[in-house]
C-alpha cells in the first residue's frame, strides 16, 4: 500500500503551452464509492488498472493492480452512470515537481484541473503554485473524480454544492432529479435535455464499448419517456403520443439484441442458485451454445452498427429539439401530480393482474410500470430525501426482482430450441419455474407494500412532502 500526498487546483484558462506537453487519454469508472473509500477502474492509453483508495484531502492510501483486457471489460460494465473521460497533460514545474493537468471531456467539457504530488507533507506545505494555477481545490470533495463522475461539474450543478446557482448554470446540469432552486417546468426540461445529450454523446463516443454505450443510451431514452409520462396531462394525449413515439422509435434503432448476453448471465445465476441440483454437463453445452450466439450477434451488431447509430443520433437530436417547445403552462406540484398519480395507479392495477395471473406477460408489464415509478420518484426525491430515497430504492428492488423473472422467461423460451440438452430439459424447466416462483413471491410481498395505498392517498402523501 502506498500513500498519495497531493494538492489540487482549478485552472481558469488553459495555458498556451498545454498542447506541447506529453498527454494520455484516460477513461475511468467507479465500481464502489463510500464515505472515504473508492474502487476505481482506469484505462490510460493501453494501461488497464484497478485501484482502491482510502482517505480525502492531501494524503490518501492507495492500492493499484494491473488488469487484463478480459478482466477490465467484465468489470467496466458495472461502472455505468459513474464514468468520466479526460486527457491528462504532464507539465514540469521545476525542482523535481510536475503538474498533471486534466482536461475533461463529455459532460464535463470546459473543466480543467491540476494535481501536484509531493514526497512529503512538509514539501507540500512549502509549495507556492505558479500564477496559471487558480483556486485551490484540495479537500473539496465536489471536485474529486468520483464526485465528478456521479454528480457532474459542481460549477454548473447546484445539487453538488456549486457556488453558481443561476438559471444558465442549472440549464447545463444533467442531474436526474428536480432541484430546489429551479422551477418544475424548467427542471423537467433540463432533465430531458440532459438525458438526450447524454444518449447522443454515448453513441458518438462509443469506440470499443459499443454494447455498453447502446445499453446506456436506451436507458437514457427510457428516462426521457418517464418525464413525458409525468407531464402527460399538461401535454395532452396527442402531443404526448407524438413525443413518446419519437423516443420509442429512436430506441428501436438501438434494439440490437442483448438476449444472448442476458441469457448467459441468467443461466449462470440459476446454476449458482441451485448448485448440485443443476445438471452440470448439459449446462456447459448450453453455455457454449449461448457464448457462440453472443459472438455471432456481437459481430453482426458491429458490422451493421454504424448506419443505425447515425440514424439513432439524428432521431435523438431531432427529438431533443422539441423539448423547449413543450407547452408547459402549469408549474410546481400541479404540473406533475396527474402524471405521478397515473403512474402509481397503473402499477397498482398491473400488480392486481399479476396476483390473478402470474404469467410472463403480466409480470413484464408490471415491471415496466414499476420502472416508470422508480424514475419519477428519483426526479422528486429532493422533496424529502430521507423518505423518498428509501422509497425509490424499494421500487428499484421490485423492478430488479421482476426483471430477473422476465430474464428467466426468456431463458425458458431459448431452452425449447436447444439441441444436445433434451434429456435434461424437464429438469431445467423445473428449476426455472422454481426460481420464478421464488422471485414472484418476493415481488408480490414487496409490491404489496409499495402499492398498499389507494392512488388518492398516495397523491396526498407526496403532495404533503412536496409542500413541506
Amino acid at each position: 500500500m502506498s500513500s498519495e500526498i497531493e494538492r489540487r487546483f482549478l485552472i481558469p484558462i488553459a495555458p498556451d503551452w498545454l498542447g506541447e506537453c506529453s498527454s494520455v487519454r484516460i477513461e475511468q469508472g467507479y465500481l464502489a464509492i463510500a464515505a472515504d473509500t473508492e474502487v476505481r477502474l482506469r484505462r490510460a492509453g493501453d494501461e488497464l488498472t484497478l485501484a482502491a483508495k482510502r482517505g480525502h484531502g492531501q494524503t490518501r492510501e492507495e492500492i493499484e493492480i494491473a488488469l487484463g483486457p478480459g478482466q477490465f471489460a467484465a468489470l467496466w460494465r458495472l461502472t455505468a452512470e459513474r464514468r468520466l473521460t479526460k486527457t491528462r497533460h504532464t507539465a514540469p514545474l521545476g525542482d523535481g515537481l510536475r503538474a498533471e493537468i486534466d482536461v475533461y471531456a463529455g459532460e464535463l467539457e470546459g473543466l480543467l484541473t491540476a494535481e501536484v504530488e509531493f514526497e512529503t507533507e512538509a514539501r507540500s506545505r512549502r509549495f507556492r503554485p505558479p500564477s496559471w494555477l487558480g483556486e485551490e481545490l484540495t479537500g473539496d470533495g465536489r471536485y474529486s473524480n468520483q464526485s465528478l463522475a456521479t454528480d457532474g461539474d459542481p460549477r454548473h450543478n447546484p445539487a453538488a454544492g456549486g457556488k453558481e446557482r443561476s438559471v444558465a448554470c442549472e440549464a447545463k446540469s444533467k442531474t436526474y432529479r428536480l432541484l430546489r432552486v429551479e422551477s418544475v417546468a424548467g427542471g423537467l426540461r433540463r432533465v430531458a435535455r440532459g438525458r438526450v445529450a447524454k444518449a447522443s454523446a454515448r453513441l458518438r463516443d462509443a469506440d470499443g464499448e459499443l454494447a455498453d454505450s447502446i445499453h446506456g443510451a436506451r436507458k437514457d431514452l427510457k428516462k426521457v419517456r418517464a418525464v413525458l409520462r409525468l407531464i402527460r396531462a399538461e401535454l395532452g394525449d396527442k402531443r404526448f403520443r407524438a413525443e413518446n413515439r419519437r423516443y420509442r422509435e429512436a430506441g428501436r434503432l438501438l434494439s440490437a439484441s442483448r438476449d444472448a448476453e442476458v441469457k448467459l448471465e441468467t443461466l449462470r445465476a440459476l446454476e449458482e442458485r441451485f448448485g448440485d441440483e443443476f445438471p452440470a454437463g448439459p449446462s456447459l453445452t448450453w453455455s457454449e451454445q449461448l457464448e457462440s450466439d453472443l459472438d455471432r450477434v456481437a459481430g453482426a451488431v458491429l458490422a451493421g452498427a454504424a448506419a443505425e447509430i447515425e440514424q439513432a443520433i439524428e432521431a435523438i437530436d431531432e427529438a431533443g429539439e422539441q423539448i423547449d417547445r413543450w407547452p408547459l403552462e402549469t408549474d410546481s406540484w400541479q404540473l406533475i401530480e396527474p402524471g405521478l398519480t397515473r403512474t402509481y395507479r397503473a402499477g397498482r392495477q398491473a400488480l392486481k393482474r399479476v396476483r390473478k395471473d402470474g404469467g410472463a406477460e403480466n409480470v413484464h408489464e408490471l415491471r415496466k410500470r414499476v420502472k416508470d415509478l422508480w424514475y419519477q420518484l428519483r426526479l422528486l426525491q429532493d422533496a424529502w430525501p430521507s423518505v423518498l430515497e428509501a422509497t425509490a430504492e424499494q421500487v428499484h428492488e421490485l423492478a430488479e426482482l421482476l426483471g430477473n423473472h422476465h430474464d428467466l422467461a426468456v431463458l425458458a423460451e431459448d431452452l425449447e430450441g436447444r439441441a444436445g440438452i433434451v434429456a435434461e430439459r424437464e429438469t431445467f424447466e423445473a428449476l426455472i419455474g422454481r426460481r420464478q416462483a421464488e422471485l414472484l413471491e418476493s415481488a408480490l410481498g414487496l409490491g404489496g407494500r409499495i402499492y398498499a395505498e389507494k392512488p388518492k392517498h398516495f397523491r396526498r402523501r407526496l403532495r404533503a412532502y412536496w409542500r413541506i
